[in-house]
């Protein structure tokens, strides 16, 4: 233990929420706007953009056990240097990511994805360590739950503010709407981001106290994944948490071009879409809590997924009927929303029902195991999805709707989701039938606030 005082003040709270925050304006734009930026501002081909987001997030993915490895080596005092030390290779990597040097088309695919696999190791390495800063920061429940609370609300507001801003601040800072004057706007924003991103994190370097440090250790990783892969729970939440970052890159990734293929919408129209999924999202899953312990926590993921489902059922049914796609919408990022925090209990459960048989319960690779498998998720769904758009022979510059680009839209944006919401229902009822009754599941605002994940 450090000689720090052991409560922790609300401004130590706040900087350690700002480290989501950060995250989520710059990883935020990456999820709900690269594939936008690729195709509509920079000119890249959509077959090219589905290996580019394939390739670097399967790799990034990987960044997450490492890192996790070498602070477990290192021990918890590592953690904030390494934050303050990343914090501008960061925010510089972030830029770079976004920045549209006028090269060659195979000069294009490289840098894109060069920049891409750059950004997402450097944000691995600084995000791993900052969601493990916080068990070391206090042993106590309450104030665990009031940071994981400010986490939630930083990670919140970022994604609100990103889905809110970007077309417009595009727009507007770049001083038109054509090509060029896009890639003006994109570059302007993404350097302020980049800036106030940078400032965040030091914020967390130099205001967030670890006084129980974990001690450098080592651990035979090849018996520690013997342990995890037979625990069938852990497989079963695993193979959970890649479904539903299916439905998430979907979701956010996918919806700008829906508007417009399918619904005959504007950008501007996509990115209110995009902020209303965020606003929904944030409430279902202020709602997690509450539902959980009026009806218990399998009831609530069942009756979120039924909700998914039923949403996407009735997006198939309405077509470019503008009205009930926003219906079903609603309900989609408030099933969604609902159901995100379930996951990391059962993943907590999971852990737990481990360490019970094992005697370890190797928390620490298990959790980051779980990071990659969202990763590698959202990369493999964001290859589909460019794939789609290939497919289809989306033309960003087209104002005809094409009946072609609208179908395979379609199939990325909602039939390929709703397979996934159907696995997951399946994958609740092997969950059931695995672990017994839900009683056993303990509901903690804790492990409910987790769904800030990154």
């Amino acid at each position: 233990m450090t000689g720090q005082p052991n409560e922790i003040s609300r401004r130590e709270k706040v900087a350690y929420g700002c480290g989501d925050l950060s995250s989520n304006l710059m990883w935020g734009l990456t999820s709900a706007y690269l594939m936008f930026y690729y195709t509509d501002i920079y000119g890249i081909p959509a077959a090219s953009v589905a290996w580019i987001l394939l390739i670097a997030r399967v790799f990034d993915a990987f960044c997450d056990p490492a890192i996790g490895w070498v602070v477990d080596r290192k021990g918890g005092l590592f953690i904030r240097p390494l934050i303050r030390n990343l914090a501008i290779p960061l925010g510089i990597a972030d830029f770079f990511c976004f920045l549209p040097l006028p090269l060659s088309p195979t000069g294009k695919i490289l840098w894109a994805g060069g920049t891409y696999i750059i950004f997402g190791a450097v944000y691995s390495c600084i995000n791993t360590p900052y969601g493990a800063l916080a068990p070391m920061m206090t042993k106590s429940a309450r104030e665990r739950v009031d940071l994981n609370s400010f986490r939630m609300m930083g990670c919140q507001v970022g994604q609100f503010c990103i889905a809110a801003s970007t077309i417009p601040a595009i727009t507007w800072l770049g001083g038109g709407s054509s090509i060029a004057h896009r890639q003006r706007g994109i570059t302007i924003f993404v350097l302020l981001l980049s800036c106030v991103g940078i400032v965040l994190w030091r914020m967390v370097s130099t205001n967030c106290v670890a006084r129980y440090p974990t001690t450098p250790a080592r651990h035979d990783i090849r018996k520690t994944l013997r342990l995890l892969f037979k625990n069938r729970l852990w497989l079963i939440c695993n193979t959970i948490v890649f479904q539903q970052f299916i439905v998430i890159a979907a979701l956010y990734g996918f919806a700008i071009y829906y508007v417009k293929c399918v619904l005959g919408g504007t950008d501007a129209l996509g990115g209110a879409i995009l902020t209303l999924a965020s606003v929904c999202s944030f409430t279902g899953a202020s709602f997690c809590p509450i539902s959980s312990r009026r009806f218990g926590i399998m009831k609530t993921a069942f009756a979120a997924t039924a909700v998914q489902g039923i949403a996407y059922v009735t997006m198939l049914l309405c077509g470019a009927w503008l009205p009930g796609f926003l219906i079903a919408f609603v309900a989609l990022a408030l099933g969604q929303g609902l159901m995100s925090p379930i996951s990391y209990v059962f993943l907590a459960a999971a852990i737990d029902n481990g360490r019970a048989v094992d005697g370890t319960g190797a928390a620490g690779l298990a959790y980051s195991i779980n990071t990659l498998i969202s990763k590698v998720s959202m990369g493999v769904t964001g290859f589909v999805l460019a794939l789609c758009l290939s497919y289809g022979h989306y033309d960003a510059t087209s104002l005809v709707l094409n009946q072609s680009t609208a179908a395979w839209v379609t199939a990325g944006f909602v039939i390929l989701p709703l397979v996934s919401v159907i696995i997951q229902y399946v994958l609740l009822l092997l969950w059931k039938s695995v672990r017994g009754t839900e009683r056993e599941l303990p509901v903690t605002s804790r492990s409910l606030c987790l769904h800030c994940k990154k």
